[in-house]
């Protein structure tokens, strides 16, 4: 190709006709700066492609983390909903001494907990190169900060480990009867001491903040998780995350529906057009519910906590804790 280009230029300034070989010169550059530009061109999109790769493969991590998160977020959402019925049950003030002696948990409410241990050394690497993200995936930013953004569940846990080790107290007056296995006057002082109740109270409110966080966090994860897949990421984790998040069926409702009442408001819960909804006659609106476990639900944000018989429920999040109690069906 070169050797052709020197060749015309060549007859070009022989032939002694300028206009000519003006026009070519022209052209000549024409071509030059046309390949110039289809070179960066090529550049450019080599190198979107490789950033596009990069991003891809961080993300991917990071969605890898989020899974695990998710099952962290579950399990212990779990456990500490389950203390959550202990303390209930301590303030239901039906218990007996037999009660403390058959259950660990009970007599152990305030004495343990594990740690809440997430991953985050993905998205650490991937936030610091966030402006530089495709377009395609920059959606992704916002949610994924409010996702990794720890701080409301990690100041309860301090505040619950706090009490927990100001509960350790308690245990050291009867540390003599407990190393000779007589239990039964820790399990005594358990099931009558006010100061015991009043350590219980203040311990149950950092729970109403710390369990419905973790759920929320899990739920969160799983539909961040499924927005990557929407993106083109891979769905290796739909088979756990089933366990953790079902559609509500008729069958799974059914000891919910009714009509639930405190004198000043009344909620009713139904399942509708294959919808688990529930009603507020308070402010007149209904909205879809959530099922966070066998015995809470979840209504415009606001967790109800059932009894076992699902006779009656409470906010979780209420200072008074109003209880509501269901409406016979007959009247």
């Amino acid at each position: 190709m070169l050797k052709l280009f020197r060749h015309i230029r060549k007859d070009l300034m022989e032939s002694g006709n300028k206009i000519k070989y003006f026009k070519y010169a022209i052209g000549e550059i024409f071509l030059v700066v046309i390949g110039i530009l289809i070179a960066l061109q090529i550049n450019n999109w080599n190198t979107n492609k490789a950033n596009e790769k990069e991003a891809y493969n961080q993300l991917l991590e990071v969605q890898k983390e989020i899974l695990n998160n998710s099952i962290e977020f579950d399990e212990k959402g779990t456990y500490y909903f389950e203390k959550l019925r202990d303390v209930r049950r301590v303030f239901a003030d039906t218990l007996t001494l037999e009660d403390y002696q058959n259950s660990r948990s009970l007599r152990r409410i305030m004495l343990s907990g594990p740690n809440i241990v997430t991953q985050n050394e993905a998205y650490n690497k991937l936030i610091q190169n966030a402006d530089n993200l495709p377009d395609n995936y920059k959606s992704l930013v916002i949610e994924l900060k409010n996702l990794y953004n720890h701080s409301r569940f990690e100041n309860s846990y301090d505040n619950l480990r706090v009490l927990q080790n100001q509960s350790f107290e308690i245990i050291s007056g009867f540390s003599e009867s407990l190393y000779r296995k007589d239990f039964d006057a820790y399990f005594e002082f358990l099931l009558t001491s006010k100061d015991y109740k009043n350590r219980l109270g203040r311990f149950s409110w950092t729970l109403d903040d710390l369990a419905p966080e973790l759920v929320d966090k899990k739920y969160d994860a799983i539909t961040l998780y499924n927005q990557m897949v929407a993106l083109g990421f891979p769905n290796d984790g739909s088979a756990v995350l089933k366990t953790m998040y079902q559609d509500v069926t008729p069958k799974m409702a059914e000891p919910f529906i009714g009509s639930y009442t405190n004198t000043v408001d009344t909620i009713r819960i139904y399942f509708q057009n294959k919808e688990f909804l529930g009603y507020a006659s308070k402010y007149n609106f209904s909205d879809k519910l959530r099922i966070r476990d066998s015995l809470t639900l979840n209504l415009n944000g606001a967790d109800l906590e059932f009894t076992t018989d699902t006779s009656e429920f409470y906010f979780l999040m209420e200072a008074q804790k109003p209880i509501f109690k269901k409406i016979p069906e007959n009247d």
